[in-house]
């Protein structure tokens, strides 16, 4: 025994290691009890989903018959191609916008960073469902834009229920996943890397193609299965200005709620699960592979001014502003036209109590948001 654990009292080295002990013990308490409620919440829900589609409605073991039937019924079949064809729609302009934002705000000097990362942000705190609803109040059948502000202008019908209503608004709510990992990639890359590349004499595309775009890979990688799982899994959107347009979020809930058909919910289920836990098994991956490129030592990359270059993309970072700012201030606009039309309502409902025998002035007339 050394001089200084002889100078400590035993006493304390035993509340010390009882401490420990119990600090341990606590850790060792806590992992059991997020493990059981995963395997309550998580492992349990799955297998169930699992079982249940490999029986049919009496509850008897059919295999893979359910699965043989929904691929070979076109109409069930056609929804996994139609999820598909919008998530994969989604993720090209998802990925493209968003790289295009990071880039302009990594890469150039344009003005008001903050304002515009920050801005590009908002559709973060939103759901697809306030998205859709949103895209109703401006290219519905009653939409502003359809039907050109009150006539003042022509109007224009994009026909959003459909693919063309589920894409946008999948695109306004990955847009900003996209953005905020491409700009975190673009952030990476090694200043030191440009400065060689320029010293060699290479152009602008050439230190592009073998500089910036092989330093952002992961990242790019990782964009393209995040927008891929958000929009294949999702379900407000297409709700709201899906249409007749069927897509595998969709089907589930018009198989369980709609025609109580659990065993066909269950298989549309598992087919919906599968392709989203490959994304999500090869996102992760990438991230790892990202994580430990975040661990090197590299020089800030620090852009050089070019006016031309730096005013197109501040007209573009404004344009993707101005459209995120003008859909929420279409939300804003009409909660507070709602508000007043219910005031006005019972106004006029409690004058009409007055006087009896008169029906209150309106009450014939929908809501006006309709």
């Amino acid at each position: 025994m050394s001089m200084s654990d002889a100078a400590i009292p035993k006493t304390t080295l035993l509340s010390q290691s009882k401490s420990i002990d119990a600090e341990k013990w606590l850790c060792r308490l806590l992992i059991v009890l997020v493990c059981v409620w995963l395997a309550i919440v998580v492992v349990f829900p799955i297998f169930q989903l699992l079982s249940k589609s490999l029986k049919d409605a009496s509850g008897n073991f059919v295999g893979l018959a359910n699965f043989m039937y929904y691929f070979k019924t076109p109409a069930l079949s056609a929804s996994l191609k139609n999820s598909f064809f919008v998530s994969v729609m989604t993720m090209l302009i998802s990925v493209t916008l968003g790289f295009l934002y990071a880039y302009a705000l990594t890469r150039t000097n344009i003005p008001f960073k903050i304002f515009f990362k920050g801005l590009a942000m908002m559709p973060l705190f939103a759901p697809t469902l306030l998205n859709g609803i949103a895209l109703v109040y401006l290219f519905g059948r009653q939409g502003l834009i359809t039907r050109g502000f009150f006539g003042t202008i022509p109007g224009w019908n994009i026909g959003l229920y459909g693919p063309a209503g589920i894409i946008i608004s999948e695109v306004i709510y990955t847009f900003p996943q996209a953005m905020l990992i491409l700009f975190v990639a673009l952030q990476m890359t090694d200043a030191r890397l440009y400065e060689a590349s320029a010293s060699l004499g290479a152009s602008g595309a050439r230190t592009f193609f073998t500089v910036t775009l092989p330093g952002m890979k992961y990242g790019l990688i990782s964009a393209i299965f995040v927008c891929f799982i958000l929009a294949f899994t999702d379900f407000g959107a297409p709700k709201v200005v899906g249409g007749d347009y069927n897509i595998l979020a969709t089907d589930i809930y018009k198989q369980v709620i709609g025609q109580q058909n659990f065993v066909m919910g269950a298989v549309v289920s598992v087919i919906l699960l599968l392709p989203a836990v490959i994304a999500f098994a090869v996102d992760r991956i990438v991230q790892r592979r990202q994580v430990a490129l975040l661990s090197a030592r590299a020089v800030p990359y620090e852009p050089k001014p070019n006016p031309r270059f730096d005013a197109l993309m501040t007209a573009f970072c404004a344009v993707v502003a101005f459209l995120i700012l003008d859909l929420y201030f279409v939300l804003v606009q009409r909660y507070h036209r709602l508000r007043v039309w219910k005031v006005v309502q019972r106004y006029r409902t409690r004058r009409a109590s007055r006087e009896p025998g008169k029906a209150p002035a309106g009450s014939s007339k929908q809501d006006p948001i309709r």
